[in-house]
């Protein structure tokens, strides 16, 4: 079971409020499917402590997605080795079901991946490590490591709030 839209709010403004975010920085928190998707993993995946682990990982979200802090979170060469690394700060979900927490995993693994696609040329341009265009990785090879963890018959409300079509076509920042 997923957070509703009432604790969902209630998960968000408390994010929002402990980052000092004005009211435009939180409606997009509040808005982003990305965030929803890692804020609903703990819930979903029945973690004793859902409430807690969700505020985590939005944190480290939230974290990692402003400046100077984003720079720390950017993917490094050192990253390449699991299309996850990068996410092991919020892939710690104690007592969860495995199997929906590799869902979950995946569907995120496929949001950076499709993000890192979207950035291809911005990143050359800019002299930024992408793991795309170094070609270390294919999104292709990742597509075929990510796509067979994110069966439909597991946590099918995960499915509402993010498909592996959409997955494809998001980035982080949505």
């Amino acid at each position: 079971m997923i957070p509703d839209d009432k604790t969902w709010l209630l998960l968000t403004a408390t994010t929002a409020k402990a980052f000092r975010m004005d009211a435009q920085e939180s409606k997009k928190l509040a808005g982003s499917r990305t965030a929803r998707l890692i804020g609903s993993i703990p819930y979903a995946a029945g973690c004793p402590q859902a409430e807690r682990l969700a505020l985590t990982h939005l944190s480290a979200f939230v974290l990692a997605s402003r400046d100077p802090a984003r720079a720390i979170f950017d993917h490094k060469p050192s990253d390449d080795n699991n299309p996850l690394t990068r996410l092991q700060c919020i892939s710690d979900f104690p007592g969860g079901d495995a199997a929906v927490i590799r869902k979950g995993m995946a569907l995120l693994g496929l949001i950076m991946y499709s993000g890192y696609r979207h950035d291809q040329v911005k990143d050359v341009e800019n002299d930024e490590y992408n793991p795309l265009t170094s070609g270390v990785w294919a999104i292709s090879r990742i597509e075929e490591l990510l796509i067979p963890e994110i069966p439909l018959s597991i946590a099918p409300e995960l499915d509402d709030l993010m498909t592996v079509d959409e997955a494809l076509k998001a980035w982080w920042e949505e």
